[in-house]
């Protein structure tokens, strides 16, 4: 399968973490022939890589390694791969040969109803609508990065949201915070964040 994705402006290198490529379903092994994990429309999808380093891009330290999804979010499991993400931080994974998206910052999952290939053929007809990430290139995010909001946009505020580019890591981090501080508040809990 070739990438129907426009534009892409990173590409992963060659492949270099075969343990993880080994063990991947023929259908990516295929899609990682022909392109090594890639950041497409302006860092509103990052679909990650078969590699050691950089980190930020290695599907295999975010399934197998030291930030696994998976410890960072209940309802994933060490199964589910981590295959892609927004650039807010919500994370596109392969659950039974089906796409399921972690809306991270309550830790909700929404089954989306089509596997690998539809959802790049989905995300290339329509990326703004598939990927909600209308305005994304107002932003100058570089790879290796996702976009801050605070306050997050599950809280309601009044407050105008200040979104900036931090580091990845960094972000998930937060996202598996605030998933886990948020999960058994009741709806209209008041909550109060400290900005910097």
């Amino acid at each position: 399968m070739t990438t129907q994705l426009q534009n892409i402006t990173y590409s992963g290198q060659k492949i270099d973490d075969f343990d993880t490529f080994d063990i991947l379903p023929d259908y990516l092994k295929d899609f990682y022939s022909h392109q090594n994990g890639l950041i497409a429309y302006h860092g509103g999808l990052h679909i990650r890589g078969c590699v050691l380093i950089p980190k930020w891009h290695s599907l295999g330290y975010l399934w197998l390694g030291e930030l696994k999804i998976s410890d960072l979010f209940d309802c994933i499991t060490p199964n589910d791969i981590p295959i892609a993400q927004d650039c807010f931080g919500d994370q596109y994974l392969i659950r039974d040969n089906q796409i399921i998206r972690l809306l991270a910052e309550t830790g909700d999952l929404e089954l989306l109803g089509m596997d690998f290939n539809d959802f790049i053929k989905q995300v290339g007809a329509n990326p703004i609508e598939t990927l909600n990430v209308e305005n994304v290139d107002r932003f100058d995010l570089h790879p290796g990065q996702l976009l801050s909001v605070i306050p997050p946009f599950c809280i309601k505020s009044d407050s105008e949201r200040l979104i900036k580019p931090i580091d990845s890591e960094e972000r998930l981090r937060f996202l598996s915070y605030l998933s886990g501080q948020i999960r058994n508040l009741p709806d209209g809990s008041a909550i109060e964040f400290e900005t910097e």
